[in-house]
């Protein structure tokens, strides 16, 4: 029997939607409980008790799910007596389970986070314990449903980054009360630097000495969120609506009020989303500001010499600055209030430059936390009421310790054990909720079990366009020949042939041996290339009759090519891609899984991309199937004539030695220099191959120079089937094909179409060959020098190469530090900086200079597989077929193309065309389509959203600085959204006019 005491809760006080809602399921849980305890109250003396349990446990102020009633009326405890049977708990009421459903837990945050890698490895570690399932809210239902549209959840992971809805996620924990792992009313401090600092001097936490300058009139608090601190901490926050007066007393001295700071100080923003900070040094230093922001590319701070002002725009933290040891910083992340990761990396006051590993993350290294620290992390978490929780240390010379920044939400990237510990952590915590039944669907089981996630929008097709992994360089030579005997390899029925195998490409040698004894130059050539490379991975040769005379057959063009094989590097990128693919899809929707196919071009650098991909996606011993689709996935011819005639113009363009103005081949419209050609295109190719021709002279001198035993020195190890003397072959064959001279005029030409292969070539050795590529390329001795001289500088040379050979520690030998990776090689360094810039602006016009020319080009190449890409979108849009996923495989160029389609098709996109960068391998597109139905139980028609993502791929502008693994092997960047959603019928009605033009 139970006593009730001191219970007065109006139903009044119950919100409407509570009381029509669980009405039902109240009295259904009040008479199970009557049942379970044998007890003689009546129907509704059971019912009042349970709801008034109910009541209490949605509004009880407790740590576990502090949101769900700060913004309702207090509500009196009810005390009560209970057996032991129900509980040894004081505070809670045994509610019965539900049985046959899984604990649901939901993420609400914006896609780039909930779906990011970090996030996936600790959900699948929570989901793989058999005891949840995962919800992904998605940025369609957090931006544009109601709340009460939104999946319904037993926990919730929620979360504020730029464009969240924070508000309208706190509100939805008011009407649902799910179990919330982090608060989100005290998010709302961490979005001002002002709170921040003033909630860690509350809780007792150092932080750096600072001064605040407002004109904004303070901090933006909502109500609720004040009146929660001062009720729940004791704090009242300050209100800052007090401007002080600011001046520079001199250059080194900053008044702000009756407070004086000298420099050097650092200038925060007091918005904490604004990361550009500034650092402004004292004249005894030699003055001058470094300015941090976030990381562009290897940046992540530049630094501006000589006199510098404050800024006088905007509000500001004024902090002294910090003499932090061994120049690192440190980034905690906590899980709950015993749990604690900390990773040191490189301060960005050193230099700016970003340390980048070969997942392109930047180097971070395990710390351990002193006592001090620990006990830091737990009062940071439990100020903010943040479970999982980032901040940021700053350890002093004088050996204390001061938090700088909270960050809010943050999980470590690309630790398999921290993903484990906080899988574990949450998981116990859930269980310990579900034991107390503190969640929604103990207090309303059907209402739970109804707003299901079949309400919201559901990924139901998933369509992925990708290009193939790492390969080696391709090379290639085109003649054209009339010589018979090679006509006569290609069949009179067909206008070109392909050879591959070797028994064909030894009929091809001995045919073009044939014809070299007639002094043939061309064949000579190719006879002399196919010789050295017929055992070669890849090699091939293309026959094809001549355009203008494809009926009489007097002369053919003849394409002996090589390399462009998938690396090892290639099968881990394409393994690890399928694998991560899977996971994404298996925690957003499983029935995807349960119809997928794959598709391929006839490359065989793509066949093994898919073959690496599909293994790794599907799992299992059995090798995975896919179908080789040469008619939609390999080149078309239909938009060669068109390609050439860019590639003409863009030749021509920068071959034109005079003002940028008279330039018969410029259109300033579309062909917009980068601000470092100087508005010079002839004189920035001018430059760079001549910096390339004093490299390969080097070379070629460090050759002869170098016996067999000294070029294994630089490197003993070659992968991917390259030896020193190929390196050799194929670096000369890039400036041949890159520096032409014109016979009729004299004059030098450069194809800066060729710029791939250089830029490849780059990258490809940078991942490679790094210690030979740095080390072979290195000025020669002077062979005219004295015996002395050679003598004295060979000792010299000796001491500067165990220097340079040598791993340097530099700031690292007191804090284990790791060394620098940055290629020291400088002038390969500009080479690549020089042939990356001519590589971005090249190649993509490569597929039409104007808008009209990428569009035509785009449709011409593209028309089978998009074809296949609209039957797709309309058979996932087809309510009575199910979910289903497929993989498109191809080369470079078809992903190209349909970029440009996308953009000029009449999508709303969201980054502008200007700033897609290289399409790198594995790069990949894909049109999610997403289903909602409007009531389960009402017969309606399902609704559907297409949205469309894109990865660059296993990019990394800085390769040269990347810390290369033994798998050389860069990880597939993650996805991001490239247009909003869009209608599916609309997009669909889009892509049938690209075609509908066409014909």
């Amino acid at each position: 029997m139970f006593s009730i005491r001191a219970l007065r809760i109006a139903s009044t006080r119950i919100p409407t939607h509570i009381q029509l809602s669980s009405r039902r399921a109240l009295t259904t849980a009040a008479l199970r409980l009557q049942q379970a305890e044998g007890a003689t109250q009546s129907a509704s003396s059971a019912y009042e008790i349970t709801a008034a349990r109910s009541v209490y446990l949605q509004n009880l102020l407790k740590e576990d799910d502090s949101d769900a009633a700060w913004n309702q009326q207090p509500v009196e405890m009810v005390s009560r007596e209970l057996g032991d049977k129900l509980s040894t708990s004081p505070h809670f009421i045994e509610l019965p389970q539900v049985e046959g459903r899984k604990a649901v837990i939901g993420v609400c945050a914006m896609d780039s986070k909930a779906r990011s890698q970090a996030m996936a490895a600790v959900l699948n570690g929570l989901v793989a314990t058999g005891r949840y399932t995962a919800v992904f809210f998605g940025e369609k239902t957090i931006l544009d449903e109601q709340i009460e549209q939104w999946p319904t959840c037993d926990f919730l992971i929620s979360f504020f980054s730029a464009g969240f809805p924070l508000e309208k996620a706190l509100q939805y924990t008011r009407l649902r009360k799910p179990f919330s792992v982090n608060s989100l009313v005290r998010q709302f401090l961490l979005l001002d630097r002002r709170l921040v600092l003033e909630m860690l001097h509350h809780a007792g936490v150092p932080t750096p000495i600072h001064l605040v300058v407002s004109r904004d009139g303070g901090p933006n608090v909502p109500d609720t969120v004040r009146r929660v601190v001062e009720q729940r901490l004791g704090l009242s926050l300050s209100s800052f609506d007090h401007e002080p007066h600011v001046e520079m007393i001199d250059q080194d001295t900053l008044k702000i009020g009756d407070n004086i700071m000298r420099k050097p100080f650092v200038e925060k923003p007091c918005d904490a989303e604004d990361h550009n900070i500034y650092i402004y040094f004292a004249s005894w230093q030699g003055g001058g500001v470094r300015r941090l922001f976030r990381k562009v590319g290897n940046k992540s701070s530049e630094f501006y010499p000589g006199p510098s002002s404050i800024r006088t725009n905007g509000s500001y933290v004024y902090e002294q600055f910090v003499d932090v040891q061994d120049a690192v910083d440190v980034k905690v992340y906590t899980v709950g209030g015993d749990y604690a990761h900390a990773e040191t990396r490189r301060s960005p006051v050193v230099d700016g430059h970003v340390r980048r590993n070969s997942d392109g993350k930047e180097m971070r290294f395990v710390t351990q936390l002193s006592q001090d620290e620990r006990e830091y992390a737990k009062r940071v978490s439990s100020a903010f009421g943040q479970r999982v929780c980032g901040f940021d240390i700053l350890r002093t010379s004088n050996g204390s310790s001061l938090v700088m920044d909270v960050n809010g939400w943050s999980f470590v990237k690309g630790n398999e054990q921290y993903a484990i510990d906080a899988a574990r952590i949450l998981d116990a915590r859930f269980q310990e909720a579900l034991r107390h039944r503190w969640v929604a669907r103990f207090v309303d089981a059907d209402s739970v079990g109804r707003l299901t996630y079949e309400n919201t929008w559901a990924l139901k097709g998933v369509l992925s366009v990708c290009r193939h992994a790492d390969r080696t360089p391709k090379q290639k030579i085109k003649r054209i020949v009339s010589a018979p005997a090679l006509i006569a390899l290609l069949d009179p029925a067909e206008s070109e042939v392909i050879l591959r195998n070797r028994s064909d490409l030894d009929r091809a040698l001995a045919a073009l041996h044939s014809v070299s004894r007639d002094d043939d130059a061309a064949c000579v050539q190719l006879a002399e290339v196919l010789l050295r490379k017929i055992d070669q991975p890849g090699t091939k040769i293309h026959i094809r009759s001549q355009p203008d005379q494809p009926d009489q057959q007097t002369s053919v063009q003849v394409v002996l090519k090589w390399g462009g094989e998938c690396t090892h590097a290639g099968v881990v990128q394409s393994q690890d891609l399928g694998e991560r693919m899977r996971k994404d899809l298996t925690l957003l929707n499983t029935a995807l899984l349960d119809d997928v196919a794959f598709f391929s071009s006839t490359e065989r650098r793509v066949q093994s991309t898919v073959s690496a991909y599909a293994g790794s996606f599907v799992g299992g011993s059995s090798k995975p199937q896919f179908t080789v689709r040469a008619d939609m996935l390999d080149d078309s011819s239909l938009a060669k004539p068109m390609m050439d005639r860019a590639k003409e113009q863009l030749c021509g363009f920068f071959n034109f030695d005079g003002p940028l103005s008279q330039n018969p081949y410029y259109d300033p419209e579309c062909m917009e220099l980068p601000t470092d050609m100087d508005a010079n295109p002839y004189g920035f190719v001018r430059d760079m191959c001549e910096l390339m021709c004093r490299l390969i002279d080097r070379m070629e001198a460090n050759f002869a120079m170098l016996t067999a035993e000294g070029l294994a020195k630089l490197q003993s190890d070659w992968c991917c089937g390259e030896t020193a003397e190929l390196f050799r072959e194929r670096w000369k064959k890039i400036l041949a094909d890159f520096r032409s001279i014109d016979k009729k005029t004299g004059r030098v030409v450069y194809e800066p179409a060729k710029v791939g292969e250089l830029y490849d070539s780059l990258k490809y050795d940078a991942l490679h060959n790094r210690r030979f590529l740095e080390q072979i390329f290195r000025k020669a001795r002077n062979s005219s020098d004295s015996e002395e001289e050679k003598e004295e500088k060979e000792k010299e040379n000796r001491e500067k190469d165990e220097e340079f050979l040598q791993i340097k520690t530099d700031h690292a030998s007191s804090s284990l530090y790791p060394p620098d990776p940055l290629f020291a090689q400088k002038e390969v360094r500009q080479l690549y900086y020089k042939a990356k810039l001519l590589f971005d602006f090249v190649t993509r016009r490569e597929f039409g200079i104007t808008p009209k020319e990428r569009k035509a080009i785009g449709v011409q190449a593209s028309v089978p597989l998009l074809r296949q890409l609209i039957a797709d979108l309309r058979e996932i849009g087809d309510a009575k077929k199910g979910p289903r996923t497929r993989f498109y495989f191809t080369k470079e160029s078809h992903i190209y193309t349909l970029l440009n389609l996308v953009f000029l098709g009449g999508m709303s996109t969201m980054v502008p065309y200007e700033q897609v960068g290289e399409l790198d391998y594995l790069t990949h597109i894909i049109f999610e389509v997403y289903e909602r139905k409007a009531d389960v139980d009402a017969n309606v028609d399902s609704d559907y959203s297409l949205r469309i993502g894109f990865s660059p791929g296993a990019s990394c502008f800085h390769v040269l600085d990347i810390d290369v693994d033994s798998n050389h092997a860069l990880k597939v960047l993650p996805r991001r959204n490239f247009t909003h959603h869009m209608s599916l019928e609309k997009a669909i009605g889009k892509l049938q006019l690209l075609l509908d033009e066409k014909t």
